[in-house]
Formats: structure tokens, C-alpha cells, sequence
């Protein structure tokens, strides 16, 4: 079986608090995307140094208004400063919306490869990564937790640069300005950059277990919305909403402790520039006494002084992005990373049209290797041949038929079609040729059309049509005022039981698969709808290797042939008429199905293909 890199179980609520050597290792792992669009990043870069150098130079300005025009009575001077100030302005203003263009282009392009790299990794994994991980976890991660990291390089990693040019340009300033005032608040600044890294290796583990909770809370959005008609059937309403109010009260108290520790650290940070603003007044005020320093250079130092203290702010408020952001990357990541326990060999092959031959040579299976489901199954089903799976539950039956498509791989022995070895082809061109009708079909939202043609991207109208006939849900869909352009509620919302069965059925056909497994295909319907189902079955067995999974009288008496699973074995194997003179488990299977069907008002008929 594959796993998740760093040895965490995905899916896991449990939340891992990262040093900030790993927080470095998954930025690293970030930086391959920003590589590919490193022309809009250096754009940015570029813009953005070009407007901090001009922001700069506005403090030398404002101390030449004060100075020499106010202070002198130069008029010319006056406007010819105010006039360059404004030309500054503009000019900063324009660079400033072409730096903020570049910069979203430049994180939003890099989201767009991370996001169709995380939905091509969930194509990729096997059945065994969704039972692991909920469809809430799934989706925040994609969307909330990829526009976090968005956020990130957007703003505070953009600005990180600004900030690093804005202090040395300011600090360069300060000091040749005047030296001693210069060297007093810098020694403050230190205290600032710390107070930011502590806030920040404190945050992080809050946000990380926030990103979780609020995966937690799509989940059960997810499930609600999803069973939403087994929720109002059962009456549970109000459990789903006290189940949603835990959920959401367990984020309120981690969002209320981010806010109590902002409110901590926050004000301390304000205090230091407080301090900072009173002691540029205090000793700068002496020297405008003393003659050693002119209100303008006051007035242009408080101003580089904001100007160095904004920097030291954007880089706490960075630090705390970027821990967010990597908590984050670091559940894509275990989406992305995540490895697929059915792999493809990279010398597999191309399964080519087949007969049907399929055949499993002391198959062994279980998700535990110590708790085997499936131990040592010897079956061969020709081609054309109809067989029926029956058993007890748990005994395995819907493990067997996932195996033949490699939904999951099987632990020992192997499973050969048309003389293949499964594992040896590729995945595709095997599930190509195999049409699986189960119990509980998804219907896509979309229309009639473009649902039985998921079975077939290539399909012609014609084929869809013909399909349909065979099915019987031509002249129903006919009847709808949009036809086949009918648009259809998710998951068929809007369609009757044996509509979304047609519906389905319709959908393999168009496939044209060698191989047609029903997993129960008539379970969830009324006993009318079942028996024209299995009429609509009928038409479409022949010259197909058919594998039937029911407990139904009505289905399995289309096969030539039972296979009988218990505890994960095969033990018993024949014909209906053999295995009921038996009188053993499918004996006790039948007549028990039979009395249930009566129960149903269904009369078993004799059915042969």
C-alpha cells in the first residue's frame, strides 16, 4: 500500500506542529511554481523597487518645502516642490497599480498550477484515499486552503521585498541625516522584529488546527447537503444542527484565542513606536534649540522613521502569513504527494480489444494483511459467460468485483483478462472495456446528453439516442421540453429511481465494454421498476462477459453459472437447479430472498438470457 510523505495518515484530524525548518522545507517545495512564472515575479519586483526609491525621496522634499521655501519665503521654490511632489505622487501611484497586477498575476497563475495539480493527484488515487479522507477535507483544501497561500504571495511576500528596501533605503537616510537619533531608534527596532517572530511561532500552531477545524465543518456541510433526504427522512434535523454548532464552536474558541493573542502583541508593537515618535521629539526638539538640526529635518526624520517602522510591521504580519500559508500548503501537499496505493507500471502496456476472459489465480485480499477479505480465490469466467456472485454480507462479494478493474490491487496472487496480467496494462485502456451498473449510479448535473455520454467523451447524438432506446428513456426524455439539453439536478435529484438506473445503464452502454458488472443495480427500486429494469438488462447481455453481485432472485437467475462467497472464500459453485439440491448457503440465501421478494409483491419467473 502507498502512503503520505512525512509518515501522516491523510485525512487525519490529528494537527502536527511544524518547527520552522520544516515551515522552510515546504516553502521550498513552493518555490519549483513560482520558478515557472518568475517573468511576472521579476516584473514585480522591478515596479516595486522603482516605486519605494521614488517614495523615499518625498520626506528630502517635504524638508526642502519647510526649510527653504516655507522658513527662506521662497516662492518659487514652494511650487516648484509641490509641483515635483505631485509628479512623485502620479508616478508612484501608476507604478504602485502596475507592481499589485503583476504581483496577483504572479500568485494567481502559480494557484492555477497547484490547484490542477491537486485535482489531477485525486484522479490518480485509488478508492482506498476517499474512504480515508471526507469530501469536506477534500474540497477546503483545493479551494479555502490554496487561496490562503494565494493571499500570501500576493501581499505579504511581495511587500516582504518592498519592506527590505523601504529599511535600507530609510536607514541610509536616517543615518546621514543625523547619526546619534539615528542609532536611538535603531536599537528599538530589534525589539519589534522579536515580538513579531514570537507572535508568530505562537500563531501558527492556531492556524493549522483552524485550517483543520474548517475542514472539519465543510464535512459536515458536505454530508448534510449530500443525505439531505435520509436526514428529513429520519427526522434528525436538529442532531445534524447541534452537530454543526459543535463543529463551529470549536472554531469560534480557536479564532477568539488568535484574537486574545493579537490583542497582546499588538498594542506592544505600538507602544515601541510610541516610545520611538517620543524620543525623536524629545531629543530632536533639544537639537532645533541647540541650532543643530532644522525643523525640516525633523519633520523629513519622523517621516523615515514611520517609514522604517511600516516594514518591521509588514515583516511580522509576513512571518505570520507565511506560517499560515505553509500550514496550508502543508495540506495540499498531502494531497499532491499522496501516493496512489493502484500505481501504473511505466512499461505498462495497452490492453487491447478483449474476448472476456478473466480469471483469478489464489487471490488474496484485505486492506490489512494480517485480516485478508478475499483468501485465495480460484475463478475462471469465460467469455460470454453470466455469472452470479451471491453470499452472506461482509463476505466479500463487492470486494471481488472491485478488484477486476483495479479500484484496489490484490495483495497476492494475480488477476488475468484475456491472459493479462492486470497489473502489467494500463489502467485506462482496462477500465475502457469494463461497464460497471451499481446500486446507487451518480448523475452528474448537467443535462440527459452530457450524462450518458460521460461513458463515451467521443459519442455522436446517435449513438446517445440509440443507447437510450435500448434503455427505454427515449420517449421519456422526448417528453421533457428541452430533450436531451434537459438539465438534471445533481446527483439526479430530479429524476424517479429507475430513471437514474436507466439513466446509468445507458451510460455503460455507450462505452460498449466486453466486460458488464452489476453490483446490485435493482436494490434501492420498487418491485415494478425491478422487473423492467431486468427487462432492460436482458436486451443488452448477449456476447458479453456479464458478472452479476445480488442477493435478487430475479438477477441472479439470469446467469449460467453461481459462485457462493463466504468469509471470504469461494464455497460453493454451480448452476441454480445444482446448488439448490444442495440445500447449503445459497439454498438458505434464496428461499430467504424469495420470502422478502414476496413481501414486495414479487413473483419470481423462470429467466433465462
Amino acid at each position: 500500500m502507498g502512503g503520505v510523505p512525512r509518515g501522516r495518515p491523510v485525512g487525519s484530524e490529528k494537527v502536527e506542529l511544524l518547527p520552522w525548518r520544516e515551515s522552510v522545507k515546504l516553502f521550498r517545495k513552493l518555490v519549483p511554481y513560482m520558478k515557472r512564472r518568475w517573468r511576472y515575479l521579476a516584473l514585480s519586483v522591478i515596479l516595486l523597487f522603482a516605486s519605494t526609491r521614488m517614495g523615499v525621496q518625498v520626506p528630502m522634499i517635504i524638508r526642502e518645502v519647510i526649510d527653504v521655501a516655507i522658513m527662506g519665503g521662497k516662492h518659487e521654490v514652494l511650487m516648484t516642490s509641490v509641483a515635483l511632489l505631485l509628479i512623485l505622487f502620479l508616478a508612484t501611484g501608476l507604478v504602485d497599480g502596475l507592481q499589485r497586477y503583476f504581483s496577483v498575476k504572479f500568485s494567481q497563475s502559480i494557484i492555477y498550477d497547484i490547484k490542477v495539480n491537486a485535482f489531477r493527484a485525486l484522479q490518480a488515487q485509488s478508492l482506498l484515499f476517499f474512504s480515508r479522507m471526507r469530501t469536506g477535507q477534500i474540497v477546503a483544501r483545493i479551494s479555502s486552503d490554496t487561496e490562503v497561500i494565494a493571499r500570501f504571495i500576493t501581499w505579504p511576500l511581495i511587500e516582504s521585498f518592498r519592506a527590505v528596501v523601504l529599511v535600507i533605503l530609510s536607514a541610509v537616510a536616517m543615518i546621514m541625516m543625523n547619526l546619534r537619533l539615528a542609532l536611538i531608534v535603531m536599537m528599538l527596532t530589534p525589539l519589534i522584529v522579536l515580538i513579531y517572530w514570537r507572535y508568530g511561532s505562537i500563531i501558527r500552531p492556531l492556524y493549522l488546527k483552524m485550517r483543520h477545524q474548517y475542514g472539519a465543518i465543510s464535512s459536515v456541510i458536505n454530508d448534510n447537503i449530500t443525505g439531505i433526504k435520509t436526514v428529513k427522512a429520519l427526522g434528525i434535523e436538529e442532531l445534524q444542527i447541534r452537530r454543526y454548532e459543535e463543529e463551529e464552536e470549536k472554531y469560534l474558541r480557536l479564532a477568539l484565542l488568535t484574537a486574545k493573542l493579537s490583542s497582546i502583541y499588538n498594542p506592544l508593537t505600538s507602544l515601541i513606536m510610541g516610545l520611538c515618535t517620543t524620543i525623536i521629539l524629545l531629543y530632536g526638539g533639544h537639537q532645533i534649540i541647540a541650532g543643530e538640526m532644522t525643523i525640516g529635518e525633523l519633520m523629513a526624520f519622523s517621516t523615515y522613521v514611520g517609514m522604517l517602522m511600516w516594514p518591521l510591521r509588514v515583516l511580522g504580519m509576513a512571518i505570520t502569513s507565511f506560517q499560515r500559508a505553509m500550514s496550508s500548503w502543508q495540506r495540499v501537499l498531502d494531497v499532491i504527494e499522496s501516493v496512489p496505493e493502484v500505481k501504473e507500471k511505466p512499461n505498462a502496456i495497452q490492453l487491447p480489444e478483449i474476448k472476456g476472459h478473466i480469471r483469478f489465480e489464489h487471490v488474496t485480499f484485505g486492506f490489512n494483511k494480517e485480516k485478508p477479505i478475499l483468501k485465495d480465490i480460484n475463478l475462471e469466467i469465460k467469455p460470454g459467460e453470466i455469472v452470479a456472485i451471491v453470499g452472506p454480507s461482509g463476505s466479500g462479494k463487492s470486494t471481488l468485483i472491485r478488484l477486476i478493474p483495479r479500484f484496489y490491487d490484490v495483495t497476492s496472487g494475480r488477476i488475468t483478462i484475456d491472459g493479462y496480467d492486470i497489473r502489467d496494462v494500463k489502467i485506462r485502456s482496462l477500465r475502457e472495456q469494463i461497464g460497471i451498473l451499481s446500486q446507487e449510479p451518480y448523475i452528474f448535473a448537467g443535462t440527459i446528453k452530457d450524462n450518458i455520454a460521460f461513458g463515451n467523451p467521443n459519442a455522436t447524438m446517435e449513438d446517445i439516442v440509440k443507447a437510450a432506446k435500448i434503455v427505454r428513456l427515449h420517449d421519456f426524455i422526448m417528453s421533457l421540453p428541452n430533450g436531451y439539453n434537459t438539465l438534471i439536478g445533481e446527483r439526479g435529484i430530479s429524476l424517479s429511481g429507475g430513471q437514474r438506473q436507466r439513466l446509468a445503464l445507458a451510460r455503460v452502454l455507450i462505452k460498449k465494454p466486453r466486460i458488464l458488472i452489476l453490483d446490485d443495480p435493482t436494490s434501492n427500486l420498487d418491485a415494478e421498476t425491478e422487473r423492467e429494469i431486468i427487462e432492460d438488462i436482458k436486451k443488452v447481455l448477449k456476447g458479453r462477459t456479464v458478472i452479476i453481485v445480488s442477493q435478487r432472485p430475479a438477477l441472479i437467475r439470469l446467469a449460467n453459472r453461481i459462485i457462493v462467497l463466504d468469509k471470504g472464500r469461494i464455497v460453493e459453485e454451480g448452476t441454480h437447479e445444482e446448488l439448490m439440491k444442495r440445500k447449503g448457503i445459497y439454498y438458505r440465501l434464496y428461499m430467504k430472498a424469495i420470502e422478502e421478494g414476496l413481501a414486495r409483491g414479487v413473483v419470481i419467473r423462470e429467466s433465462r438470457v
